[in-house]
């Protein structure tokens, strides 16, 4: 396989490549900043001193502070936030399961069925988790 018959063949690669390297330099950037953080909060300790409550802060994750700002009581959506699973998995079975049922292209009913019946096995597990949820009063 020469090399033009190799790069039209898997060119789509590229992409793929591309996001772990932009992962990995994201990486050594949040990596550095850590490490630069705490070589500043080890010279307030080694002068006795209390860091300041930003340096600190900066030390927590990027999640930690997402799930501060957009996180509230019962979670993201609220209380009855785990609904919305039920209702996108809900339609999902009914649509495939309505196409494996109503098309007439031979072996493709079959996939869109077994398709149904898979994605009402998910509605059916998020509806449980939702009345569960709900009734317990925990987050979803």
């Amino acid at each position: 396989m020469t090399a033009t018959q190799l790069f039209t063949s898997f060119w789509w690669l590229i992409f793929p490549l591309f996001g772990m390297g932009m992962g990995f330099v994201a990486m050594l950037g949040h990596f550095r900043h850590r490490s630069e953080t705490l070589k500043l909060i080890k010279t307030y300790a080694d002068q006795g001193k209390e860091p300041p409550a930003a340096l600190l802060d900066a030390l927590r994750t990027d999640e930690d502070r997402a799930m501060d700002y957009r996180y509230g009581r019962y979670g993201r959506y609220g209380r009855f936030g785990c609904w919305r699973k039920v209702v996108v998995w809900g339609a999902l079975a009914a649509g495939f399961t309505y196409a494996g049922h109503y098309t007439q292209l031979g072996e493709a009913n079959q996939i869109f069925s077994a398709l149904g019946i898979a994605f009402a096995v998910a509605f059916a597990a998020s509806l449980i988790w939702a009345l569960i949820a709900t009734f317990s009063g925990s987050k979803a």
